[in-house]
């Protein structure tokens, strides 16, 4: 008789992944929630925690501070989109269109609550703060597989440059996204970054 494999060894990292995952989304939940009825100023890490059904230690095990909270985290892209990405051999937009879609179509409920954050931010330091970093961190996912796509190393300037204008890009297409009811993140995006070649050509 055949013997089955034991699949429990890399069961357990995922189970342990996604109750990771469920924890985040629950802290996540209950700040915003908190925030929105109290105010940024007057919410601690000891009420979100307890909203959560948490230890404050176990917040600090996930968030530094409150105000990480209520950023979005970074993309993470899986591993199967990226490689998709890196070894794909369409137009480099499109194809960052799309390797992107799957991961930006989860923000479409948190519209409203995107644009309340970006509103506080602007009068948070350390909210804003947060915020940028978050964005340094799309930009360097961002360069990372530009890099691997064009067989260069994530800090030649190629990739570098281009990272930095498609981050630009990505900030833009944010702004005007919280700032209407209509169109979706992924229409913004495209539309944002099909003005990319045209916007520097003789006119």
């Amino acid at each position: 008789m055949e013997e089955q494999p034991n699949t429990t060894p890399a069961a357990k990292p995922d189970l342990r992944a996604r109750r990771r995952a469920r924890t985040i989304e629950t802290i996540r939940k209950e700040a915003m929630a908190l925030v929105t009825q109290h105010g940024l100023d007057h919410v601690t890490a000891e009420m979100i925690a307890e909203a959560a059904g948490i230890s404050l230690r176990t917040f600090f095990n996930y968030f530094t501070y409150k105000e990480e909270t209520l950023i979005p985290p970074p993309l993470g892209f899986p591993a199967e989109s990226a490689a998709a990405f890196v070894s794909g051999t369409g137009p480099i937009l499109e194809d960052l269109v799309h390797l992107l879609e799957e991961r930006l179509i989860e923000l479409e409920p948190e519209r409203k609550n995107i644009r309340v954050i970006m509103g506080m931010s602007e009068s948070h330091p350390r909210l804003q703060s947060v915020r940028e970093h978050t964005f340094r961190q799309y930009e360097t996912e961002f360069r990372a597989l530009l890099g691997k796509r064009l067989s260069l190393a994530p800090n030649h300037h190629t990739p570098t440059l281009m990272a930095s204008v498609i981050s630009a890009s990505f900030r833009v297409a944010m702004c005007r996204w919280v700032e209407k009811d209509s169109n979706s993140v992924i229409d913004e995006l495209r539309a944002t970054l099909t003005q990319l070649p045209v916007l520097f050509s003789d006119t």
